[in-house]
Formats: C-alpha cells, structure tokens, sequence
C-alpha cells in the first residue's frame, strides 16, 4: 500500500512538471511577435498625418528627377572642362542667354515670412537667347534625338540636373547645376570661365528626398561655389524650391542667411492642376524678390490623391501657362517636366517624348 502511495506521489509530481514545462506562451513574447504591425501601423499614420497637413494648406510636394551618381572628373577621363556627358548622368535644361551688358541683379534680404519684403529694383534685365523662353530638362544623356527637341523654335536652353552637358548641345546653351552637397567635387572641376554662361543653384533644398538642405547651409554652399561665378560672367538663377509654404520659407531663410549674395533670378518648381495657382506663385515670387523668374520643372500633376487630369486638362493647362510665360516680361525661362521615358510618377499625360523618341502633341504646345 505504501508503495502504491509512493507510486501515485511520483506520478502527481511528473504531470505537474509537464505542465510547467509546456505551459501557455507569456502574454508579452506574443507582442514581441506582433511587434512590427504596431510600428508599420505607426510610421504608416505618420505619413498620413504630414500628408493631410500638407493637403490641408493646399500645397503639393515636389516631383524632382532623383539626383544622378555622382561622377568625378577624374574618372569621366577629364582633366580640364569638357562638355562630354558621363554616362551616369543624365542631360536637360533651358536658359535665356545674359544681356551683352552683364547687368546683374543683387539680391536684398527679405524678412523670413511668407511674404518677404521686396528686394530693390534690378539696374536692367538680361535678354533671352534669341527671345526664346523654353527649355529643356533634358534626362536622356547624349541621345541623338536631343536635335530634334533643339530644332524646335521656341526652345532655347538646357539642363541636366547636375554640371555635365551633352556632348553635342545643338546649339543650345546648357546650364550647369549644383544638385546638392555631393556633386560639388565636378562642379568645382566643370563650371570654369568659359563652361557656360549660367548656372542653376541646389534642387529642392527644402525637400528631405531632394538636396536637404537648412537656408543657412544653402546660403554657405552658395557664397563659397556659386556666388564667385559672378566674376566670370555667369549668370546665376537661385536655388529652386517646391511651390508650397516650406518652399517660400526656404527662400526667405536663404535670402536672410545670404545677405549680400549676387542673385540673377528666382527660380521655383510647380506640380498642381490649376494653372492660376502656377500664376500666383510666380507672380508673388517676383513681387517679393523683384527678380526674373524661372521655373526648372512644373506640370499638370496632383499628389493629393485626387484624380489625376485628362489629356484635354493637361493641353488646356498647358495653354494657360504657355501663354502667361510667353506674354511676361519678367518671367525668363520656363522647363516643362517630362521629356523622358519614365515620368517617375507624374501624370503620364504630361509626357514630352513619344515612344519614338520624337516630340509628343504637347510638345509641341510648349516649344513649336
């Protein structure tokens, strides 16, 4: 009998440490397990909520080709200036040519608000090239048939977003940029006397995915690379932001750090479906800043996900906008977004170039 207790204790003994042993999974190594839903669900809202600030304002974040890799001079095989095109970068641009004069415009300083106070009139404005008012953002390299885009009347300019230009530039006057921190090694090396006659300042400055960039580090990067290019007769066109109220922040904090900075023009980039709204940037731009404007990339494009415009929409944007450009005296240079194959999200009714590589319809609107 005894021995039948002790046998029936042992048994009560082994269930009891099973039991401990495969117990039910603690409450907390099942949130460890969940874990990455609470954070996707976190950075997803955050997204969201900037998102339906900025839609709130009524403003749009930009759409900007993605900054090229960098290339040094050296391994593009250069060892002075050459307008040779690496193949890591990509070709665009317009710009009106200075005047003979080589007037040039000074830049006040602006009090840091949304609306800065205007800067003194300008001695004299700079002609274009041949009158011409449009450009090309030019993306494709050394592609031949950048000379059919270069053989259209009222196209003048190019740019590349960065400070190579095509080989052959077909007549064009291309226009070196200084992208962002990290392209300022080529150029240093590139944008000499006799490069070019105008260079464009930093994309996007106040955008995170773009140059990223505080007013006073923009106004640092400018005073020691761009600002001495006044001596050699460039023509310098300012940093280009996006047109919402961060960009018009960015610009007064710029001018306010930059104070006693040589600027020739504003520039700015638009993406919206109003064309009166492309209007009133521009116009307040210039009221504040007293300046010839430029903008370096816009098209008929929502990004707060509304529907996107039709191709009749877009003609018709187009129109507005080509007629103010062309009918303003102090609006210079205009480059409409989208001679590329990949429009990287715009609006593909917005396209410039046609799976042949020729001018689409709405080409032709813009530049003849």
């Amino acid at each position: 009998m005894a021995a039948l207790k002790l046998f029936n204790l042992l048994a009560l003994a082994s269930v009891v440490l099973l039991a401990l042993v495969s117990g039910p999974t603690p409450a907390n190594a099942l949130t460890t397990d969940r874990s990455h839903v609470a954070r996707y669900a976190r950075d997803h809202e955050a997204i969201a909520a900037a998102k339906r600030k900025r839609d709130a304002t009524g403003s749009a974040p930009g759409q900007c080709k993605p900054k090229p890799t960098t290339v040094s001079a050296s391994s593009a095989g250069a060892s002075t200036p050459t307008s040779s095109w690496p193949s890591s970068y990509s070709v665009s641009a317009y710009t009106p040519a200075p005047s003979s004069t080589g007037s040039t415009y000074v830049a006040a300083t602006p009090t840091p608000t949304p609306t800065p106070t205007p800067t003194p009139t300008p001695a004299s404005t700079p002609t274009t090239s041949g009158g011409k008012k449009w450009g090309l953002g030019w993306a494709n390299g050394d592609a031949s048939y950048l000379s059919t885009f270069a053989a259209r009347p009222n196209v003048g300019f190019l740019y590349t977003w960065s400070p190579y230009l095509p080989t052959d530039l077909y007549g064009l006057e291309g226009i070196p940029m200084l992208w962002g921190y990290d392209q300022i090694s080529d150029f240093q090396s590139l944008v000499v006397p006799g490069y070019a006659k105008y260079v464009l300042g930093m994309n996007e400055p106040n955008e995170p995915s773009q140059s990223n960039m505080s007013p006073a580090d923009g106004a640092s990067l400018w005073q020691q690379y761009i600002n001495p290019l006044q001596n050699s007769g460039y023509y310098l066109v300012s940093p280009a932001c996006t047109n919402d109220q961060a960009g018009l922040d960015w610009m007064a904090g710029f001018f306010q750090a930059c104070s006693g900075c040589h600027v020739d023009a504003i520039a700015f980039h638009f993406y919206g479906t109003n064309a009166q709204d492309f209007i009133s940037y521009a116009t307040q731009l210039h009221t504040t800043y007293n300046l010839p404007i430029w903008v370096t990339e816009f098209a008929d494009q929502s990004f707060s996900g509304g529907a996107q415009a039709s191709q009749d929409e877009v003609y018709a944007f187009a129109g507005t906008i080509a007629n103010f450009v062309d009918s303003t005296s102090w609006f210079e240079v205009a480059f409409p977004f989208g001679v590329m194959s990949d429009l990287q999200g715009v609006n593909t009714a917005n396209s410039l170039l046609s799976s042949d590589d020729t001018p689409t319809s709405l080409a032709y609107d813009y530049f003849g």
